[in-house]
This record gives structure tokens, C-alpha cells and sequence, in this order.
């Protein structure tokens, strides 16, 4: 019978090998591995060496060397062995008190054990140490590789520019999930963030939006200059920088649709159909005109830019949610299918791909594309499929002879909510984090045996129209459910279970995603109303709850909650989780609790006209999930009014815009207005974060409501809701 002293090391040891993701197999020895002044690192990689050198340096200030003999104790040796048949980026990993010994068989797979090691310390190692750190390591022998060989990530920089630094820290907290593709989603209709020397007026023009830009303002960027691009210099240090890190970079040239950016500059590229075809993303004249033989031209000096600028032998196209009532009415489009005898315009697209393909074939590069792009005909079997729209589309495209690369919208789009009460985009799921791990990229898809080699892993996505706030929202949609992606990606099928998983991610990955500098996401609190008393359940034991009992947002310095709390009041009581009282959970209320709303007859006049699909009257119903649509979009002087038909007696009344729990298409620019008498108007708030207040004083009855715009609004239509009147 084992002590309870061994019993507790024991215990410590197993939090120390909390690894994620999981690696394939691990055998726990006996003692432990001491960090100190004179431990050297002996390495066949100098950048290995280097890089392993420089964070335990960073964080442990022990001055750890470079160098030295292998055969010595005291070293951490990373040996790589071209003929060894450890796989590419596969490693063993083995620890004793004397010695840490690396073996594989090429840089790749050095690079992964040092992120396992790296797991191995304390999380403090990614930096903020406190001092009172034992930097040690515990004896393991440890034997592991990806199950799959695409591991990735995609980042859209077109709807929210994102800087350099972000990127590069992006590509740091890939690396420390053995991660290895970041797919650059470089242009879209929201801005062309890639310089093309050839046609420097796609990012003189089509890299910013707003007042008097080529693009209208979009996504919360208001009525100011926003953008951004990226120059050939710095996308190549870029790359540089994630090579280093085993990490490819595939860009992405949207097209032929979301292509505004590139139209609104070059206008001649686009159709010349006279209607305003609107695509699924609410834009017009964003799609490439098919029968002009000058665009192959322009796509063949951009494409021999973009393939001289990227390693990488993929050049993704997109060629997604294109809508293709622009070819019918365009006038070469037309002449094209009749020359070509097309019956439909989704042969266009396959014309436009294989136009499109042959010449990133002539640069010796391969087409990748959306599933979209299996529409209308046939492709060379080369060309790699992303598959997105469903479960369905991996089988089709590997039947078709392709590889296909997992991005399915309704497990790993990021920017989905995580839970039905956070912000995000819902239309394909709601996605938290267990959902993310529950998908296995083949049996998942039915992928027969034959054709199982032609699924070569998965990637999330983080699509960024609802990301320019709150700061810092996008490492929160992110992670953790990077976390569970990267577990799905590497480790094998039999060994994955979500209850092992999230025990080590909450009892020690927090803790290093914390110290990496990620602001992840953490959990809300359950919250129930019950015979008197508010009772919280816990998302985490460890969780830290603080609540507020007059509605404000509860803060680091809240009340903390120790137990049922008492009250005839719950309604005004506020709760979230605070992680190290730095990053915060949403806010909730009980569960159980339905504000009791006052609901008026109410009157709507207005400016806008009616939108069949999304009606005025939506706004009067006090379905509180419903909204109305307006038929444009908003600009200076238009106005929408709330009239009562009796008297409104209340103690507060908030006006939301934008679409429910999603925040999209609220007003930018304007203020409300009250009136106690329905004649004389008092200017209230300015709109702030798409939402405005009014406060009566002195209890007067409230008449009516109006919303006064005073600027034009960031999208092509406003979303507009129910008064919430307490």
C-alpha cells in the first residue's frame, strides 16, 4: 500500500501531465527532473534549441545554456534521426531525474515534444512566473504523433483588421496546441488586406471603408476610416515566423463571390446587370463578372504575386456563397453560356474555377476551395475541398477523388455562441466547447475505409463580423474551444473523452492559456430562484462567483457568493465568474426568472418602408426574439417612433437595436427622444453600443418613444426590437 505521502506525488503528478492534447501514449515513472543553472540543452536544431532556450530562460531566469555533450546528466537533449521511422512529426519523449531525452526523426517532431515538455512545467512557463515556482519536471516516457496531418486554424482579417502583433501571438498560441496550418482569409467584401504591387490600388482603396471610401462602413467600424493591409515584406516575415514554428500559412483570395473590395476599386471586373442582387451576407455588386476574358488576366498578375509571396502549394479561391442572379442579367455572362451551350449559371462557376485553377496550376501551386466550388462539374482531382456547408459534403468530395479539409460550420465556426445567452452568430448551431470535441472527422462523416487517407484533418474559424467588440472577443471565442479542436486533430480516436478532457482543461490548462496571455472564455454560473433564496451552481469547483443587487455588472470588487442567498428581490440581482478577477464570464440572472415587461398597444411611424420578410409590426408584438428588418439602411434625419396609446407609467425603458442576442445592424449614429405629452420632445442618450436608456423623472407617464438618426449606418439595412419598458 502505497504511502499518503507517495500518494500525494503521485497525485501532483498526474495535474502535471493535465496535457492537451492528449498524446498517444504515456507511461508515469518515479522522481523528477530538476531545472537549474547548470542544465544545458544539446540539440542537432539550432532554432530548437534557441527557441526551448529562450522561454525557459524567460520564465525561470535560471540562465539555461545551449550546448554540451549529450552523454552528460543534467541536459535536455533534442536528437533527430533522418533514418529513425518515428513518423514526421511524431516524438518520444523520455524524463528521468538525470537526464530529458528527445528523439525523432525530424525538426517537426523535436518542435512538438518541446510543446509536450513545455506542458510539463509549470504553466507559468509561458511567462508571468511568481518566483515560488519548483521547476521541475516529472519522469515520463512519452511516445507520440498526429493522428492527422492538417491541424489548422482560420483567421478572417477582411470584416476586422487585426495587427501584426496579434497575428504573431496567434501563431505562438497555435504552435503551444501543435497546431500547423493557419489559413489567412486575406480578402473578402469588407476590405483586400494583401498588397499586390501589380495593382496598388487594391489596398490604396480596397483595404478601408467608411465616409468616402470606395466600401460603406460595416461591422461596428462607424463613421470613421477603417482598415488596414498587410505588405509583401511583412506577410513574409510572417511567414518566416511561422515556419519556424512548423506552421503553414494558406492564403485566401475570395472569389468569385464576396469579392466588393476588388469590384468597388476595379468596377470593370464586375457585371453589368443593372439590379442590386443582394448576396446571403446582405452586399451587392461583389461578384466577379464570369465572361470577361480581361479578369483571367488580372487573376493570373495576382495569383503570380500571391504564389511568389506563400511557400505553401495551396492557394485557397473560396468560391462560396456566390449569387449567381448577377450572371443571369449580366450581358457577357449571358453570351458565355450560350457559346458554351450551359443550361445553368452553376456551370459558370466551374468555368471560372477551371479558368481559375490552370493558372495556379502555371505557378506550380494547388487550388483549394469551398464545397461550393464541386458544384456545375468537374475539377482536376488535385484540387483540395474544404468542407463546410454539412456532415454530407467530406463524403461527397473524397467519393469525388478529392482531399478534403473539415471546417463544418456547425461544429467548428467559432464565431457561433457558445451558449444561447452570449454573443454570436447562431444560424449554423450553438457551439460550446463539448460539441467542438464530440465530432470525429471520419466516422462522423461516414467516410468509407478506402477513402479514409483523403480526410486529412480539421479546422475551426473564426468569421469576423461581431468581432471589433468586446476587446479582446475574438481570443475569447477562440479558446477554449481551440483547446478541443487541437485534442480532436492530434490525438486517436479511442483514447478521446470529453470528461477526461475537460477535467484536465479546467484543472490546469486554464491556468496556462491564462499565462500564455490568452483572454479565454469562462463559464457563466447556473443561477435558480427557490423558495426565497438564489441559489448558484458552480461551472468550475475552483469558480469564483461575485454578484451585484441592483442590476449593475458585477465587477472584481462584487460581493462574492458563499452560499443561497436570501431575498423577495431576485430580479435585481446580478452574477458572473471571474477568473484571477481579470476575465469575466457574461453576466446572468436566475434562470427562472422572466422580466415581468410592461406591454402597451403601441403605434409605429416612420421613415423606412415595410420589409416583408422581417415586419414592422415585429417591433409591437413583445416577442422579444422577433425584430423588424428595415428595407435600407439608415442615414441622417430618419426616424422611427414608439406612440402609446394610453400613458406609460414606468421606471425605466431601454430601446435595443441590432438582432437579438446576435448585434448585428443596430443604429451607429443617433439618440431617442421621449415626450410626456406626445407633443413636446425631450432629447435622451445617445446610442451607445447599439442600445439607449430613458429614465421618467418624477414618475410621469411616458407617450411615446423616437430613435433619431443622425448619421448612415454601418450595414445595408437597421434591425430594430420591442421596447423593454420596466
Amino acid at each position: 500500500m502505497l504511502s499518503p505521502a507517495l500518494l500525494s506525488a503521485r497525485e501532483q503528478t498526474r495535474h502535471s501531465l493535465d496535457l492537451i492534447p492528449k498524446p498517444q501514449k504515456v507511461e508515469i515513472g518515479e522522481g523528477v527532473f530538476k531545472l537549474n543553472s547548470a542544465t544545458a540543452i544539446v540539440s542537432d536544431d539550432s532554432f530548437n534549441a534557441k527557441y526551448l532556450a529562450g522561454i525557459l530562460n524567460g520564465s525561470t531566469g535560471l540562465g539555461i545554456r545551449e550546448g554540451g555533450n549529450k552523454e552528460e546528466s543534467n541536459t535536455i537533449t533534442l536528437s533527430i534521426n533522418p533514418e529513425s521511422d518515428i513518423p514526421q512529426e511524431g516524438y518520444l519523449l523520455s524524463v528521468t531525474p538525470e537526464k530529458i531525452v528527445v528523439e525523432s526523426s525530424t525538426s517537426k517532431g523535436s518542435f512538438y515534444a518541446i510543446q509536450t515538455l513545455l506542458q510539463l512545467l509549470p504553466p507559468s512557463v509561458y511567462g508571468n512566473p511568481t518566483g515560488d515556482e519548483k521547476w521541475e519536471v516529472p519522469c515520463v516516457r512519452i511516445e507520440d504523433s498526429p493522428r492527422f496531418p492538417h491541424r489548422g486554424l482560420m483567421m478572417d482579417v477582411s470584416r476586422t483588421f487585426f495587427s501584426l502583433d496579434y497575428i504573431y501571438r496567434f501563431l505562438d498560441w497555435m504552435a503551444y496546441h501543435k497546431l500547423n496550418v493557419f489559413q489567412w482569409h486575406i480578402t473578402d467584401d469588407n476590405g483586400w488586406r494583401i498588397e499586390i504591387k501589380k495593382y496598388p490600388e487594391l489596398t490604396e482603396k480596397g483595404a478601408w471603408r467608411g465616409p468616402g471610401e470606395v466600401l460603406p462602413s460595416a461591422y461596428g467600424s462607424g463613421n470613421k476610416r477603417y482598415g488596414g493591409f498587410y505588405t509583401q515584406k511583412e506577410i513574409k516575415e510572417v511567414i518566416e515566423y511561422a515556419a519556424k514554428r512548423n506552421i503553414e500559412i494558406i492564403p485566401e483570395i475570395d472569389m468569385p463571390g464576396h469579392s466588393k473590395a476588388v469590384i468597388s476599386t476595379y468596377p470593370q471586373t464586375g457585371c453589368d446587370n443593372k439590379t442590386h442582387f443582394i448576396s446571403i451576407n446582405g452586399e451587392v455588386k461583389n461578384v466577379w463578372c464570369v465572361g470577361n476574358e480581361e479578369n483571367y488576366k488580372m487573376l493570373d498578375n495576382i495569383i503570380k504575386e500571391v504564389a511568389a509571396l506563400f511557400p505553401s502549394k495551396i492557394i485557397h479561391v473560396g468560391g462560396d456563397e456566390v449569387n449567381m442572379d448577377n450572371w443571369k442579367e449580366c450581358s457577357k455572362c449571358r453570351a458565355l453560356m450560350k457559346k458554351m451551350k450551359m443550361e445553368n449559371p452553376a456551370e459558370l462557376q466551374n468555368y471560372f474555377m477551371q479558368k481559375v485553377e490552370a493558372i495556379i496550376n502555371k505557378y506550380g501551386k494547388t487550388m483549394a476551395g469551398w464545397d461550393e466550388i464541386l458544384d456545375g462539374g468537374t475539377l482536376d482531382p488535385s484540387t483540395r475541398i474544404y468542407s463546410w456547408r454539412s456532415v454530407r459534403k467530406p463524403l461527397e468530395a473524397v467519393e469525388r477523388g478529392h482531399q478534403t479539409v473539415l471546417q463544418l460550420s456547425e461544429y467548428y465556426y467559432f464565431d457561433m455562441k457558445q451558449s444561447p445567452a452570449e454573443r454570436g452568430h447562431n444560424w449554423a448551431a450553438i457551439i460550446p466547447i463539448e460539441r467542438v470535441y464530440s465530432l470525429d472527422p471520419v466516422e462522423s462523416c461516414n467516410i468509407p475505409e478506402n477513402r479514409k487517407e483523403l480526410v486529412l484533418g480539421a479546422q475551426g474559424a473564426l468569421w469576423a463580423e461581431l468581432l471589433n467588440k468586446p476587446s479582446r472577443f475574438s481570443e475569447y471565442q477562440y479558446y477554449p474551444r481551440t483547446c478541443a479542436l487541437a485534442e480532436t486533430v492530434w490525438t486517436n480516436q479511442e483514447l478521446r473523452d470529453f470528461n477526461d478532457f475537460q477535467t484536465r482543461l479546467e484543472k490546469t490548462h486554464f491556468e496556462r492559456l491564462f499565462h500564455m496571455g490568452i483572454a479565454f472564455r469562462v463559464e457563466a454560473p447556473g443561477v435558480i430562484y427557490k423558495g426565497n433564496r438564489l441559489v448558484v451552481t458552480l461551472p468550475y469547483d475552483w469558480a469564483v462567483v461575485r454578484y451585484t443587487t441592483d442590476g449593475s455588472e458585477p465587477s472584481c470588487t462584487s460581493n462574492i457568493y458563499t452560499g443561497d442567498i436570501v431575498t423577495f428581490e431576485p430580479e435585481k440581482f446580478r452574477f458572473a465568474t471571474f477568473y484571477k478577477d481579470l476575465f469575466k464570464s457574461i453576466t446572468v440572472t436566475a434562470d427562472n426568472i422572466v422580466p415581468d415587461y410592461i406591454k402597451p398597444e403601441t403605434v409605429i411611424e416612420t421613415s423606412f418602408g415595410e420589409q416583408r420578410s422581417f415586419p414592422k409590426s415585429n417591433i409591437t408584438d413583445y416577442n422579444f426574439n422577433t425584430y423588424w428588418r428595415t428595407e435600407r439602411t439608415g442615414v441622417e434625419g430618419d426616424y422611427v417612433t414608439y406612440l402609446f396609446k394610453e400613458p406609460v407609467k414606468c421606471s425605466r425603458i431601454t430601446v435595443n437595436t441590432s438582432i437579438p442576442d446576435i448585434d448585428l445592424y443596430g443604429v451607429t449614429d443617433g439618440y431617442v427622444e421621449y415626450t410626456y405629452n406626445g407633443t413636446d420632445w425631450i432629447r435622451g442618450d445617445d446610442f451607445a453600443d447599439n442600445s439607449a436608456v430613458i429614465v421618467p423623472q418624477d414618475g410621469k407617464e411616458i407617450k411615446g418613444v423616437k430613435i433619431v438618426f443622425t448619421d448612415t449606418t454601418d450595414a445595408l439595412c437597421v434591425a430594430l426590437q420591442d421596447l423593454k419598458i420596466e
